[in-house]
């Protein structure tokens, strides 16, 4: 009885200072600074080892990108207020509003417009995949839309 009783108390004795000597783990946080929805399927693919890079973007009222496109596609989501997109591929010139928690991506080297039509600012993330964001001019010189 007194060897088990010695036994028991040696075992908790090294679990005690096992434990008491332990470093915490460090804890992984993480905090989402942008979430979004997207409503269309998107296929991406990078073919050889290439940049990624996360920007925040704040757009004024009556704000715009102009007419643009980009080498690499372009994920973004909006965190706030009311982007106004068009796409110089649609002869009807229509647009397409996001909202907060909506999302799109653009594809490499499209042309499009972007820009706030609203009051209230727009603030967006987005995550250039595949190279350093650098807007290109409208090679084509296309307007596919006279806005006023």
């Amino acid at each position: 009885m007194k060897l088990i009783a010695a036994t028991v108390s040696a075992l908790f004795a090294i679990v005690a200072a096992t434990t008491a000597f332990a470093a915490p783990s460090p804890q992984v946080t993480e905090t989402p600074v942008a979430v979004a929805t997207l409503h269309q399927a998107y296929k991406i693919s990078v073919k050889k080892p290439a940049g990624l890079i996360v920007v925040k973007v704040k757009v004024p009222p009556y704000g715009s990108f102009g007419w643009h496109s980009h080498p690499s596609a372009v994920a973004v989501a909006i965190t706030s207020g009311t982007l106004t997109v068009y796409d110089s591929g649609d002869a009807s010139c229509t647009p397409k509003r996001f909202s907060r928690g909506q999302g799109f991506v653009e594809r490499p080297n499209h042309v499009h417009l972007a820009l706030n039509e609203g009051t209230t600012p727009v603030t967006l993330y987005a995550t250039y995949l595949g190279v350093p964001p650098k807007a290109s001019p409208n090679p084509a010189g296309i307007t596919a839309c006279e806005l006023s």
